[in-house]
Parts: C-alpha cells; structure tokens; sequence
C-alpha cells in the first residue's frame, strides 16, 4: 500500500487501448467476474491513491475508469495504432496529466494485467 505522505503527490495512470493484435479483446476480458482491466482500477483505489488517471481509446475502459473516478485521457490515433510505443503513450499521459494535477509520483497500471493483488 502506498503511504500519501503529505509532501508527496501520487497519481495512478492506466493505460490500455482498444485493439489488441496478439489477444484481441485482453483490456476487457472478464477474469474472475470482472474485466481484466478492473484490477487496475481496484488496485489504484485500494491503495488509497486519490488521484486515477486513464490513457486509452476504448469506451468499455473510460467507463470502468469512470466507476472508479478517474480522469479520461483521451488516447490520440496515432498512439493506439499495434506499433505505438509505451514510451510515447506515457509521454503523452503525462503532458496532460500536468494540466490538473502536478503529481511527485506516477504508479503506472497495465489495463492487461488482472494478476494485480487488490488486497
């Protein structure tokens, strides 16, 4: 669990995007009762962190991030296409991540990752 310590702020980006080559449908595939990106979102709020950011072009995404409270970035064309970078879509998140909160640190969350623990 992330401690808010008051001289740090913290801030959680999901990214996930619509299209997957290799596994298709993988960001929202239910796992367990719940959409593999869920566990994401869980793991951000169990952790007590206040502000949730989410990077992707998928509208089952933004909703489930919407459950949870968090900020849509909208994911650019150009950088949800099977041969966009990581490096690039975290660049992008974190120019418009700037523009509401100005964050110490950023956990980064896999939208494709349900083996996050949420306890």
């Amino acid at each position: 669990m992330i401690s808010q310590n008051k001289s740090k702020k913290v801030a959680a980006l999901v990214i996930g995007k619509k299209r997957s080559i290799g596994f298709p449908g993988k960001n929202t595939m239910k796992i367990n009762g719940f959409p593999s990106c869920e566990y994401a979102f869980m793991a951000a709020k169990k952790s007590n962190i206040k502000k949730i950011f989410v990077s992707t072009d998928c509208p089952i995404i933004k909703k489930i991030g919407i459950k949870y409270s968090s900020i849509h970035i909208k994911r650019p064309k150009s950088l949800a296409k099977p041969n966009s970078l990581t490096e690039d879509v975290l660049t992008h998140a974190y120019l418009e991540i700037k523009k509401y909160f100005k964050p110490d640190i950023i956990v980064l969350l896999f939208a494709n990752n349900p083996a996050i623990s949420i306890k």
